[in-house]
């Protein structure tokens, strides 16, 4: 069987309805199993069957990453392990992902004014901006501008974007500050799981463009959704828009990479 999904499935083997020797039991028969798709697999025994992963004392389903392969073979048993997981062959390399990007974002109009009342707004990246993903454990969402997690684990997180606002900042104070966020599972601030304020005094901030980094370490679940994001925090706001732009002699303005340290 071959699973060519772009999103997460599940294949569930066969229930086990006759015990052998009696006729009709299912003793020996092999599923082989390629997950030629981008996206995890789930392979699940039926009901409160257990496959046999020689770990333990069996297991109700294990994952399948993208370019993985599984070879299961029938007990021939009804109740407990029924199945044997004979053949693994999975994540051949470590999961890196990286995004880089050059082309300007900015906030205007309703964008700037949530920007500005510390409602962190989404970086936008393309798929066309990928520079690597190996591994497996991550695809990137190109509508909903996230990374998701295909498979649970210690991840590190990084990014950084230039900073500039349109026009000469406004308020009280020497400096306006900037966060630069990653968040998990949408986008408001209680989402948040890494973060860091970038204090840029106002001549800078309405002149130029200012790098902020963020990174963490954290663990994260098959099916969260990771994305980067950036609000006011501090003191002057920018006005007219605020941007994410290049500096003069470099060529990339934000970028945003996993990198998955270990599994469960």
């Amino acid at each position: 069987m071959a699973f060519n999904g772009s999103i997460a499935g599940t294949f569930s083997l066969p229930a086990a309805t006759v015990a052998a020797p009696a006729q009709g039991n299912i003793l020996g028969r092999v599923y082989y199993i390629k997950n030629t798709g981008s996206a995890q697999l789930t392979v699940a025994a039926n009901g409160s069957e257990l496959i046999d992963d020689q770990a333990g004392s069996g297991v109700s389903s294990f994952k399948l990453n993208p370019k993985g392969y599984a070879m299961l073979i029938s007990k021939g048993t009804i109740t407990g392990i029924t199945w044997e997981l004979a053949a693994l062959i999975d994540k051949t390399t470590s999961t890196i992902a990286a995004l880089g990007a050059t082309d300007e974002v900015t906030y205007t109009g309703t964008a700037l004014t949530n920007f500005n009342n510390s409602i962190p707004q989404i970086i936008p990246f393309a798929v066309s901006d990928l520079i690597v993903n190996q591994g497996g454990s991550v695809s990137w969402n190109d509508a909903g501008d996230y990374w998701q997690i295909l498979e649970s684990g210690i991840y590190k997180i990084e990014g950084y974007a230039y900073f500039g606002s349109g026009g000469a900042v406004s308020g009280t104070g020497a400096f306006t500050g900037i966060n630069l966020n990653i968040t998990r599972n949408g986008t408001a601030l209680s989402n948040i799981i890494g973060g860091n304020r970038g204090n840029i005094d106002n001549a800078t901030a309405s002149g130029g463009n200012t790098p902020i980094n963020v990174n963490c370490i954290v663990h994260l679940n098959a099916g969260d959704k990771i994305y980067l994001t950036m609000n006011w925090g501090a003191l002057t706001k920018p006005t007219v828009d605020a941007h994410i732009s290049v500096p003069n002699s470099l060529v990339e303005n934000r970028n945003f990479s996993l990198q998955q340290l270990s599994v469960p």
